[in-house]
């Protein structure tokens, strides 16, 4: 019976992102700025604008998945609750807000960045310090969630050492890599489908890691967001006509990152997150490197950019699915140790 609630969610996440998808979509549209002819120059403290970045596309469509997966995820721990009464107010209950209200945290904060780019004089959005710092806000914020909860894992699995303990460590590691994680994603929310495509396979690996390790009622929310993100897709995939925004980037990164944190297993979201580490990682070398040579390392500006001048706008969308597939292979691999 529980897996017929997860059917439900993740049939329900999809029709009602596109139902929503459908109402926003236009709302959306209207938002859009007027295309200007020249970009204007970022002022101090702001990035630079992304080259590869679609112009004249709405976004915030992070907001049909949002609401489609919230809608889905209680439908179907209703469901779940009715088949299995004891879970409710349970253990598991708890673990369940805390991942789903830590994709509402960084969303919040990717909103505020969303709606500061429709001011005139930000189009460019929050300057990167209070962006940081409302992302950080949401970090700590999961963290503290996190601990008070009691489900704050103390440390972590390495494929070669085994479980490594991390003692006071544990909750400045867990809120930097949420803050990084939230970064790398925003980075990518630029390319049609990567980021949508990515996190709706890293959404599967999920509910399979939660399988072994015991949590297989908790898989009612990446079975809900799965679904919803498979109905974003239709509007996200290339040519995209809607894209998600920081909110719906930044609410993904969340859930990637809260999500295994709240079962105690952190390790699993350095793994699920793989596409998007390797967008963050391209973006800081390329800024260590401009630093310290003057000029940029990567001619194309950002892992997508070049993976869009190599092979084209929908290769972006398979190499991140790929990358995404490696890391929940292996974070199934992970959870069976």
């Amino acid at each position: 019976m529980i897996r017929f609630a997860l059917i439900v969610a993740s049939v329900l996440g999809f029709a009602l992102t596109a139902a929503v998808g459908n109402l926003l979509t236009p709302l959306l549209r209207a938002l859009v700025p007027p295309e200007k002819e020249n970009t204007p120059d970022p002022k101090p403290g702001q990035d630079p604008p992304e080259p590869s970045a679609p112009r004249g596309l709405p976004t915030m469509g992070g907001l049909c998945f949002i609401i489609g997966t919230l809608a889905a995820v209680g439908v179907g721990w209703v469901v779940v609750c009715l088949v299995q009464p004891e879970l409710l107010g349970g253990g598991l209950t708890g673990r369940l807000m805390l991942g789903l209200g830590a994709g509402f945290l960084f969303g919040a904060a990717g909103l505020a960045d969303d709606l500061a780019r429709l001011r005139p004089r930000q189009v460019l959005g929050l300057r990167t310090g209070p962006r940081l710092a409302l992302e950080a806000l949401a970090a700590a914020g999961t963290v503290a969630a996190l601990w008070l909860g009691g489900c704050m894992p103390t440390g972590l699995t390495l494929p070669l050492a085994g479980y490594c303990e991390l003692g006071g460590a544990a909750a400045p590691l867990w809120a930097l890599l949420l803050l990084a994680l939230a970064e790398s994603a925003r980075l990518a929310g630029s390319a049609d489908g990567a980021a949508a495509g990515a996190s709706f396979v890293a959404m599967l690996g999920l509910m399979g890691a939660e399988t072994i390790l015991g949590f297989f009622p908790l898989a009612v929310l990446p079975a809900a967001l799965a679904g919803a993100l498979m109905a974003f897709l239709l509007w996200n995939f290339y040519p995209a006509r809607l894209l998600p925004g920081a909110v719906g980037c930044l609410f993904l990164a969340g859930a990637v990152g809260a999500i295994p944190l709240s079962i105690g297993r952190g390790d699993l979201a350095l793994l699920l997150g793989l596409p998007f580490w390797a967008e963050g990682l391209a973006a800081l070398l390329q800024g260590i490197w401009r630093r310290a040579k003057g000029r940029p390392l990567f001619k194309a500006g950002s892992l997508d950019a070049w993976l869009r001048r190599k092979g084209g706008p929908v290769s972006v969308f398979y190499v991140f699915c790929a990358l995404a597939l490696a890391g929940a292979l292996a974070a199934l691999r992970t959870a069976q140790l």
